[in-house]
Parts: structure tokens; sequence; C-alpha cells
């Protein structure tokens, strides 16, 4: 008995160490990125207004990819800075990079409706590298889609952006 259970460790332990191995290359797999983001919305009849964003990664073959998580905020009026971090771990084949787009609502708008908004980010990521984009947009009266460059863009790189917040 004492021998089975020698013999079954002695087997198990080289693939318990090659599964914690591919565990964490895996884990070094993942990018990540991070928005920095300043909005403007530019009515001084009110205080804040809402805002639902979310960082989405566009494929050209099979659709979209979730890079963060939704967040929904009540910004200030005026000039508001926030940022939100999200990961990816690769992309579709041919890829020329991450291509990130924000789907929003918001309600910066005359008549206060929510309205959508889509940003598509023309600025694509270096498959590999961590993202650090800094978006820079105002959103008075603005719904529709809207092609943009990143304002900023760093990869492999956290440092700060010298304009944000």
């Amino acid at each position: 008995m004492r021998c089975c259970v020698l013999l079954l460790l002695l087997v198990s332990l080289p693939s318990l160490a090659a599964r914690k191995a591919a565990r964490e290359a895996a884990r070094e797999e993942w990018n990540h990125f991070q928005f920095d983001i300043t909005f403007f919305c530019n009515f001084e009849d009110r205080r804040d207004y809402d805002l639902k964003i979310q960082w989405w990664e566009s494929d050209t073959s099979s659709g979209y990819d979730e890079l963060t998580k939704p967040s929904v905020i009540r910004p200030s009026v005026g000039r508001y800075s926030f940022s939100m971090v999200g990961a990816m771990n690769g992309d579709e084949i041919l890829s020329d990079g991450y291509h990130p787009v924000a789907y929003m609502s918001h309600d910066c708008t005359s008549d206060r409706k929510r309205v959508d908004f889509v940003l598509d980010i023309t600025t694509l990521c270096v498959i590999g590298q961590t993202c650090h984009y800094r978006i820079i947009h105002d959103l008075t009266n603005v719904w529709g889609k809207e092609k943009m460059e990143a304002s900023n863009y760093k990869a492999g790189n956290l440092d700060d952006f010298p304009d944000f917040p």
C-alpha cells in the first residue's frame, strides 16, 4: 500500500509542477489596460450628470471582447477625470493590435435625456504590451458614434500622463 501511495506521489508531483507553471505563464500572457479619461460636460444650470461606460475590444471576425467592467458614475459638470483598468489575454489571428471601443450612455444633453455614444479609438494597442491610453473628450450634446485617436498612448508604460488628472 505504501508503495502505491509513494508511486502515486512521484507520478503526480511533476504534473502538479507543470500545471502551476502553466497557470503562471497564462497569467503573464494577460495584457493590462489603463484608460486615463477626462470628459467635459458644459452645462452651468446643473451640478452633475449620469454616465455609464464600458470598454470593449473590437475584432473584425468575432465581434467584441470585454476589456473592462462597466462603470456607472455621476460626474460633476465641467471637467471630470477618472481611470478605468482592464485586461485581455490575446487577440484574433492576424490582428494588428488591440482596438479599444468605449460604449457609454449619458445625459449630458440640453434636454437631459439619456443618449448612447460609442467612442472608437483608432490608436491600436501593441499585443503583448501594457496599454496605457489618455482619452480627452467633450460629451456635451454628443451621441451616436465617433472615431478618434487617443489623446496620448504608451505601450509598456503605466507612468502618469503629465496632464492627468
